[in-house]
């Protein structure tokens, strides 16, 4: 009977040696977080000599993931309300990690996925809007510099110098969380470069050799940036107004925003001179629409106040406003099956995205998508055709595309439109998905602005 204990006694303690050292394993295994929004190391991952990387708090493993997911159907509604709570505050990164809803999901479980996916879709497109940020400390060519600046931020940036030396240049750097615009003035100020506003660059920003003498400070806000180009003041003798002086200004922003179409109230524009003078704007009643150039990242505002005294030297302050109208990040919308002509409808942020037919027509097959905005924010009038440059395709076997060969406008509102696309196919029409991939929101933005120590003429 001794015997018989000791020999249990013994396997019981090989079993809890078994049980810790499978325990440490977990624990190593599942530190191995998944960031918030996942992405590929860079740079700034790398630790600095004698720092300690922090962990990021909204973290979780896959396996928390799953676990969660599968205690918003648990008996008690606290564990349920909990995890429903804890997969939202985890933000936007796990959004591919979240079930799709489908006939067999529970009627409890379908509402609170649908409630998580809204809340972090929602997070996802406002952030879109916010600054980019850039961490990044130590030595590196510029050309480095650049190239760990797009992958963070997604900001393509060029030399238009094809100097190498330019390109292995070192910079210093000991930037933690800045801003976009805050890091590339440190760069440019070591480089002794400049952004070249007017650069035709379909994707991004060119920096060039800098030519500025006391030029005034540029102005920032969020991802935009607003600078003084010039100055001039005129007065016509052949007519009985008093004059102009016209501030011309450039709207540069981060190349990856695309925004549709800009405004700028002249109302709101006032300046003030340093004899305490204040000037309002020459055409107050004006709301002009601003041209954007496409592809470009950046626009010349010229803005006219009335004409100041003799006495002044210089405007210590111009404010105003300009209104735009920004695309959200781009999102697929996946329609799969439509052979039997079914309608089906996918809404992603504030977009609804609906197939409402298909059917052969001869030699191609007609797509025929109604693509709806919650708030269009005017980026749909008739004169504004940005959307028709949605890309919208088919994938087919292997992850071969097929572009489709043409298509018409069916229908158009302020706040949707409706198009007809062509394809060719061959085969079997559900082996293919038709993809339609848009900006999932759009915003409308009100940028005030202020200009300080601009030299008069």
């Amino acid at each position: 009977m001794l015997f018989h204990s000791t020999h249990r006694l013994a396997v019981c303690g090989d079993w809890l040696r078994i049980g810790m050292w499978l325990m440490v394993a977990f624990v190593a295994c599942s530190s191995l977080a998944i960031p918030k929004l996942a992405g590929q190391e860079s740079l700034q991952n790398k630790s600095v000599a004698g720092e300690t990387e922090q962990a990021d708090p909204e973290t979780a493993t896959e396996d928390e993931i799953r676990k969660l997911i599968s205690q918003l159907e648990a008996v008690r509604l606290a564990d349920r309300d909990a995890a429903e709570k804890r997969l939202t505050e985890l933000g936007a990164g796990i959004l591919s990690h979240l079930p799709e809803i489908n006939s067999r999901t529970g009627g409890e479980l379908k509402i609170r996925l649908q409630r998580i996916r809204a809340a972090l879709q929602t997070e996802k497109l406002d952030d879109f809007y916010e600054a980019s940020r850039v961490s990044l400390t130590g030595q590196f060519p510029l050309s480095t510099v650049l190239k760990e600046i797009e992958q963070q931020t997604g900001n393509k940036i060029t030399l238009s110098s094809q100097d190498n030396s330019l390109s292995s240049k070192m910079i210093q750097l000991n930037l933690k969380d800045v801003e976009f615009w805050q890091a590339l003035d440190e760069i440019a100020a070591q480089a002794k470069l400049q952004v070249q506003p007017f650069a035709y660059n379909l994707d991004g920003l060119v920096l060039t050799t800098s030519t500025r003498t006391n030029s005034p400070p540029a102005f920032t806000r969020g991802p935009f940036r607003v600078e003084t180009l010039s100055v001039s003041s005129t007065r016509a003798f052949s007519s009985s107004a008093p004059g102009q002086t016209e501030i011309s200004v450039v709207a540069i922003w981060e190349p990856r925003l695309k925004p549709v179409y800009m405004q700028i109230p002249m109302g709101k524009i006032v300046a003030k001179t340093d004899t305490d003078q204040e000037l309002a704007s020459a055409s107050p009643m004006a709301n002009p629409e601003i041209p954007l150039n496409t592809g470009g990242c950046a626009t010349q505002l010229d803005l006219p106040i009335a004409l100041p005294s003799s006495e002044a030297q210089a405007l210590v302050k111009l404010s105003g406003e300009f209104e735009v109208a920004v695309p959200s990040e781009r999102h697929e919308y996946v329609f799969k099956n439509f052979a039997n002509g079914a309608r089906q409808s996918e809404k992603f942020g504030d977009v609804t995205v609906t197939l409402e037919g298909a059917r052969r027509n001869g030699p191609v097959f007609e797509m025929r998508i109604l693509v709806e905005f919650g708030n269009a924010v005017g980026a749909l009038e008739s004169y504004r055709s940005w959307i028709l440059s949605n890309h919208t395709f088919l994938r087919g076997p292997n992850e071969r595309i097929l572009e489709n060969v043409g298509f018409n406008l069916y229908a158009n509102s302020s706040s949707g439109v409706g198009i007809n696309y062509l394809f060719q196919i061959n085969g079997d029409p559900d082996d293919f998905q038709l993809i339609y991939d848009s900006p999932a929101m759009m915003s409308r933005q009100n940028l005030a602005f202020e200009l300080l120590d601009i030299p008069l003429p």
